[in-house]
């Protein structure tokens, strides 16, 4: 007697302990995301876009869904009981199940017996329907077509609030709205590409007037540079020999005595005949040695003393098979 009470004591026992951490594996379940309204967005796999809703494991260790309650009705607790006893119900640590809803419970164990446009109202009940887990009230006629409503995962789990309008994320976390990239941005602000064209030539054009400048100044700077060292090294020779360099042409530059210079001048004014003389000169002799270069230039080539002539052969060959014509003649001088 003594041992049948003792086994009845052990399984009442296990049985109350199995239910307890089964209520307690439950209780960490939260309705993550609902979308009412789905005319674009997630297909079932009966090829149905239809209203659907997210359970979320908030725990960190494996929760059975199975034998709790789905229902959209305050009175009727027990509205849709989810089957127990399959593998499929069992959710993992911070994962998701996905349920769809549009009164077709008899296509599967994900399949509601209710549609979430009908009261704007949706709770999860534990295993004994009378547990409240979550729930949510919400307002059918404010719902925008495929965008959802839910709780951002970043925020304790019991002040968490319910974010509207997202951009729907079945099976993932929730976030409020999809950062656009650049080019989404440029394509709804300029559909055509006129600003971006703009934009780029006024790049374009800014650059390529800053390498003008950049030259330009660069290229005074090393010219002004130039002309001071040749003023410098001017002065430089001034001080050592009392000559200068002058630039008399294009590609001719001579030194010039200072003291010379003075008497070219002098030469001018008439105060030193002599020296003007001295320097008309000068002149004839530049001009009699350029004429003698022309002339020397200018005769080299008056006489070709060889050369070599194509005459008509009497046997009648042609000009390219007669032997004859390849032989140098001596030219006829006249």
């Amino acid at each position: 007697m003594r041992n049948t009470f003792l086994k009845i004591f052990l399984i009442g026992l296990a049985g109350v302990s199995v239910l307890t951490a089964a209520g307690q594996g439950v209780k960490d379940l939260r309705i993550n995301e609902v979308l009412v309204k789905n005319e674009t967005n997630y297909v079932d796999p009966y090829g149905v876009r239809s209203s659907w809703f997210e359970v979320l494991n908030t725990g960190y260790a494996m929760v059975d869904i199975g034998g709790c309650y789905v229902t959209n009705d305050t009175n009727n607790k027990k509205k849709y009981r989810i089957p127990s006893g399959n593998p499929k119900t069992k959710i993992a640590a911070r994962a998701y199940a996905l349920f769809f809803a549009y009164d077709k419970g008899d296509r599967g164990i994900f399949h509601i017996n209710f549609s979430l446009d009908e009261k704007g109202f949706l709770a999860l009940y534990d295993p004994s329907g009378k547990v409240l887990i979550d729930s949510v009230y919400y307002d059918i006629s404010a719902q925008i077509p495929d965008h959802s409503f839910g709780k951002m995962e970043n925020e304790p789990i019991k002040t968490a609030t319910w974010h509207p309008n997202l951009d729907p994320t079945p099976e993932a976390k929730n976030y409020v709205t999809v950062e656009k990239t650049r080019a989404e941005k440029y394509k709804e602000t300029d559909p055509h590409g006129g600003i971006i064209t703009l934009t780029t030539m006024a790049v374009v054009f800014t650059v390529l007037l800053s390498l003008a400048l950049i030259f330009t100044y660069t290229g005074r700077y090393f010219k002004k540079k130039a002309a001071e060292d040749r003023e410098k090294r001017e002065m430089q020779l001034l001080s050592k020999t009392g000559k200068y360099i002058k630039q008399t042409g294009k590609y001719i530059i001579k030194t010039v005595d200072i003291r010379k210079e003075k008497e070219a001048a002098q030469a001018v004014e008439g105060e030193n005949p002599i020296n003007q003389s001295e320097e008309n000169t000068d002149d004839l002799d530049i001009v009699a040695i350029a004429t003698a270069l022309y002339l020397h230039f200018d005769d080299q080539h008056e006489v070709e003393q060889t050369g070599f002539w194509l005459n008509r052969p009497l046997n009648h060959q042609t000009t390219w098979t007669a032997k004859s014509n390849l032989f140098k003649k001596s030219p006829i001088r006249k």
